[in-house]
């Protein structure tokens, strides 16, 4: 997981928790039936709502999405742009060192050496991103509903707790147990709701969105080459796709780069007029 992101995540649990501590009675917050109550009902739901399976997939998509080795919109359009030139060049699809690993470019690859046409690609491309962006609204909704079952079952836990104090009446004791049920189980339910499950849901949602726009990339990157794109047309493109100013790949860097990293094209007399022509056009 990003360690960035959990450290600060823990940073602002931490300060959160404290503010109970300085309130001068902190006890008074935990309580181990609140925690029971809201935890088990908000667990319950969700496996009745999505059985154990869905939940365990709902888990592993999370962890997935805060996975450190996500692929780069800048390294995945410079890699597209570099080969799609050296294809129409040379015929051959001439992948980098240092080409990221991206399961949906590589398989395009191979579907554009096997001979797919555009049209075929595209459909591929597209039945892809609808099974994906589908799965991941499942699983983005099985948090969302957690998300609504725990208010519901923080009031749950203070209704418990109130009649336990109605039944107490009388005994000062039993009040006094149950004072801390009524006042905290709804706060267990807020929290839970706002500090965990929902900043989860948001999450998957931010992760398929990059994911769609680096597949939308990378089927740009596959059509330029099966059509002969131009370079400069083609960097434009890309860049037009990327979702971040940064990540907008450089055609003057990448041209260096191939004459650099390919020493056979540069004894080519007509490749070496037509680098030198996109670099002054670049």
């Amino acid at each position: 997981m990003k360690s960035r992101t959990i450290l600060t995540a823990a940073i602002c649990f931490l300060a959160f928790m404290c503010v109970f501590f300085f309130s001068g009675q902190a006890h008074i917050y935990f309580n181990v039936t609140a925690l029971l109550v809201v935890f088990t009902g908000t667990l319950g739901a969700a496996l009745l709502g999505s059985g154990p399976h869905g939940l365990r997939q709902a888990w592993r998509t999370a962890k997935i999405a805060y996975a450190e080795n996500g692929v780069s919109e800048g390294l995945l359009a410079k890699e597209l742009l570099r080969t799609s030139h050296l294809y129409k060049r040379t015929g051959r699809i001439i992948p980098s060192k240092d080409a990221p690993d991206y399961a949906p470019m590589r398989h395009g690859l191979e579907m554009l050496k096997e001979g797919y046409s555009e049209e075929e690609i595209r459909e591929v491309f597209q039945a892809e991103v609808k099974a994906f962006a589908l799965h991941r609204e499942q699983m983005e909704r099985i948090f969302r509903n957690m998300a609504t079952s725990a208010p519901s079952f923080g009031v749950a836990g203070s209704i418990i707790g109130l009649v336990g104090m109605l039944m107490g009446v009388g005994d000062t004791s039993m009040i006094l147990k149950s004072i801390p049920v009524t006042l905290v189980s709804t706060l267990y339910g807020i929290v839970l709701a706002n500090f965990l499950l929902l900043p989860l849901a948001e999450k998957l949602r931010e992760d398929a969105h990059a994911e769609v726009a680096l597949r939308k990339l990378t089927l740009c990157g596959l059509v330029g080459m099966l059509r002969g794109t131009d370079f400069l047309k083609l960097q434009t493109m890309l860049n037009a796709l990327t979702t971040k100013h940064e990540a907008q790949v450089d055609g003057l860097q990448i041209i260096r780069e191939i004459r650099n990293s390919l020493p056979g094209l540069q004894a080519h007399p007509q490749t070496e007029v037509e680098l030198s022509a996109l670099m002054k056009k670049s």
